[in-house]
């Protein structure tokens, strides 16, 4: 019997259980990893409804309505906490509410979802912010796109659109670009162990690839740790590595603080109004009425510019929308109902004030529930889509306040257009195509609708 032979399968054990618990671990915070509307600097467009009719607080009651299953969990929930609270040798009263903010993230974080986590108060506070237009950080809507390609499984940070003045802008980010290193430490967005199991490695080779990994991910930035980064007013001047296309680019921007006026516009020649819609916020039903009031009443078409809109909230696109065009619905909304799932329209009620021709301008910044907005013009309003194809965000995110100032988002439902379709991961393509980056000074994209208005009929709409 050779009893040499364990000596030389033990080193062969211990990496396999290092490779296997690094990577356990990474996966699981991967899994933790929140979208960016964890802070209101990055996120804007996947906060759907910001004002619930009701908060939710949990009572371990038979009464409760909750399944006898859930009544269960709770119940376990609370026999932990109580068996920790009075035998734990290092327990102190400071750690209660660490302790159950950290239950509740993992509550959620097993959902694998990044849209749905929770917010401590601070959070929430920076978020109601955001509703009324102040934002925190380098200013743009951001969003993790998940992907799995050969069994390896990436969530990458990813830019929706730059808000309006904001630092992100005024330093050239771009709709779709993917931030991969901040200041030159990795952005993490997938299991360099797992890389490494699948490789095939062995001895010296698997030893010293392990340790890489080991290294990169220690030196690299959780989402979360970059998130406050990008969304610190007080951060100084940072490098972004940033993934367009198929290059790398170095972005060099500088965080702040940024108040967005969502609402602006002018006339432009031949008596053609132009309308900017930057996000839905509280704000901007007031601001699109004010818009078309100073536009008066007797243009010969409007351009609605809603490029690099992120989207925002649902009750303000609904009242922008009854201004814009005659419709019973926004779009529909695609909602769990117990065991099944049914759609329910997003009702507008109003009387349209624009009666000329419209053209919408869109492009990959153009997202969720501007989306919508954008495909209800066409198809209610005769609109052309001039521009790029849109992001393709879907998703309908509910914001629950917590008793102790907390809350939590979670994903709710998916918008879908009002003749039913699915836009989310797809896009919406536009009528006419045009770049919407201006060259040299021509904004080709709006040019192209002017154009369009001048050749359509000035005859007014019902």
């Amino acid at each position: 019997m050779d009893v040499r032979a364990p000596r030389r399968i033990l080193p062969w054990i211990v990496l396999a259980l290092i490779a296997f618990g690094a990577g356990w671990w990474l996966r699981k915070e991967m899994a933790a990893l929140p979208v960016a509307n964890a802070n209101p600097g990055a996120r804007l467009s996947s906060l759907q409804e910001y004002s619930p009719k009701q908060g939710y607080t949990v009572a371990l009651a038979p009464g409760d309505n909750a399944s006898p299953v859930s009544m269960d969990l709770m119940q376990l929930f609370y026999s932990v906490f109580k068996y920790v609270e009075k035998q734990h040798a290092d327990y102190t009263p400071q750690q209660a509410k660490p302790m159950a903010y950290g239950a509740v993230r993992a509550m959620l974080q097993s959902l694998n979802d990044p849209n749905t986590r929770f917010l401590e108060p601070q959070e929430a506070r920076l978020l109601q912010e955001a509703s009324k237009g102040t934002y925190y950080g380098i200013g743009a809507a951001m969003t993790v796109v998940r992907k799995v390609t050969q069994d390896v499984e990436r969530r990458e940070l990813t830019v929706i659109a730059p808000l309006p003045g904001s630092p992100a802008e005024k330093a050239g980010l771009q709709p779709g670009d993917v931030i991969t290193e901040i200041d030159g430490k990795w952005v993490i967005a997938y299991d360099p162990f797992r890389q490494v199991q699948r490789a095939g490695l062995r001895g010296n080779e698997l030893v010293k690839a392990m340790e890489d990994a080991r290294k990169r991910v220690l030196a690299g930035l959780d989402l979360r740790k970059s998130l406050n980064a990008l969304t610190n007013k007080d951060q100084g001047p940072m490098t972004l590595t940033v993934r367009r296309g198929n290059s790398t680019v170095k972005v060099k921007v500088t965080p702040g603080t940024l108040n967005v006026e969502p609402v602006t516009y002018r006339l432009m020649p031949g008596n053609v109004g132009y309308l900017r819609i930057a996000q839905f916020n509280i704000q901007t039903p007031d601001g699109v009425k004010r818009a078309l009031a100073g536009l008066g009443n007797n243009l010969r078409g409007v351009v609605i510019d809603l490029r690099n809109n992120p989207g925002g909230h649902v009750e303000p696109a609904t009242q922008v929308a009854s201004m814009l065009v005659r419709s019973p619905s926004l779009g529909l909304m695609e909602v769990r109902n117990g065991e099944t799932k049914r759609r329910q329209p997003v009702h507008i009620s109003g009387t349209p004030r624009v009666k000329s021709p419209m053209v919408v301008l869109v492009n990959g910044g153009t997202a969720n529930v501007a989306e919508v907005l954008a495909v209800l013009l066409r198809d209610k309003g005769g609109a052309k889509l001039v521009g790029e194809r849109t992001f393709g965000d879907a998703l309908v995110q509910t914001f629950v306040p917590l008793p102790d100032g907390s809350a939590m988002t979670l994903t709710t439902g998916k918008f879908l257009t009002l003749a039913g379709g699915d836009f989310h991961g797809k896009g919406v393509y536009p009528t006419v195509a045009a770049p919407t980056v201006p060259k040299q000074g021509h904004d080709v994209a709006l040019e192209k609708a002017m154009n369009l208005l001048s050749q359509r009929t000035t005859t007014p709409r019902a």
